[in-house]
C-alpha cells in the first residue's frame, strides 16, 4: 500500500537524495585520496561521481526549500506533482552516476539519443515548473 502524498514526500526524498549524496562523497573520497582501486575500477569517470554528489546535494535543498514553501504558504500541489517532482529529484543526478560507470553511456550522439536525455529533464521541470507558477500565483 502506498502511503498518502503529501508534500512531506519532498523530505523524505531530500533526506534519500541527502544519504545518497553522503555515500557519493566518501565514495569520491576513498576513490582520489584513498586511492582505493577497486572503487576506481568501479567508478573510472570519478569527477562524473562528484557531479552526481553535488547535483544530489542541490536536489537536497531545493526540495527541502520547496517543502517550507509549500507548507509556509499552504499550497495546494496536486499529488501528480508531488510524484513527479520527487521523481525527478531523485532521477536527474541519476545520469552522473551511470555515467561515473560506463563513460560512453548516455551519449546523445544520435537524434534518438538526445532525445532521451532531453525527456531525463521532464520530471524535475514539471516539478519545480509548476511549484514555482503555483508560488507566484499566490504572491503576485
Amino acid at each position: 500500500m502506498v502511503p498518502e502524498i503529501t508534500p512531506e514526500w519532498l523530505l523524505i526524498t531530500a533526506a534519500i537524495a541527502m544519504l545518497i549524496s553522503l555515500v557519493e562523497a566518501w565514495l569520491a573520497t576513498l576513490i582520489i585520496y584513498g586511492k582505493v582501486e577497486f572503487l576506481r575500477k568501479i567508478f573510472p569517470a570519478t569527477h562524473n561521481l562528484i557531479r552526481s554528489h553535488v547535483d544530489f546535494t542541490i536536489m537536497t535543498a531545493l526540495a527541502g526549500v520547496l517543502y517550507l514553501i509549500i507548507t509556509h504558504l499552504n499550497l495546494e500541489i496536486p499529488d501528480w506533482v508531488i510524484t513527479i517532482f520527487c521523481i525527478g529529484v531523485l532521477y536527474n543526478p541519476s545520469g552522473f552516476i551511470a555515467k561515473a560507470i560506463n563513460p560512453e553511456m548516455g551519449g546523445a550522439n544520435t537524434t534518438f539519443g538526445k532525445v532521451m536525455v532531453c525527456l531525463g529533464f521532464v520530471p524535475a521541470t514539471i516539478g519545480f515548473g509548476y511549484t514555482s507558477l503555483a508560488i507566484l500565483e499566490v504572491l503576485v
